[in-house]
């Protein structure tokens, strides 16, 4: 996530939405008009707690690239990158266990696929 490697993740989530545009004439209850709207970006990740880096970013609405290796960063695998996302929810979080996490999600303005 930006220019830092989260080595400590332990789930990532990444969405795509669109909204879709539908349009009727008299009498057709079917659409006339039937098409892909604004898109949506979403990613999250929980990962181990390390520091308060991403609370800050949270804060400051820091917009930051987001790049997911969901078969590792040897060449040729494949990767997704969601382009300036800006962190909207961090959530920290101690069990019994003595697990210290935090979660982080965010919204992104652009969705990538390609290959490292």
């Amino acid at each position: 996530m930006g220019a830092t490697s989260i080595g400590f993740a332990t789930g990532v989530t990444c969405s795509i939405s669109a909204d879709i545009l539908k349009q009727y004439v008299f009498q057709s209850d079917k659409a006339s008009i039937l098409a892909a709207g604004n898109k949506s970006f979403k990613v999250g990740c929980d990962k181990l707690y390390i520091d308060n880096t991403y609370a800050s970013q949270v804060l400051g609405g820091t917009a930051v690239d987001f790049e997911i290796g969901p078969a590792g960063t040897s060449t040729g695998k494949p990767k997704i990158t969601i382009k300036n996302v800006v962190l909207n929810l961090w959530d920290f979080r101690a069990d019994q266990n003595g697990i210290i996490a935090e979660k982080v999600t965010g919204e992104g303005n652009d969705f990538l696929t390609g290959t490292y």
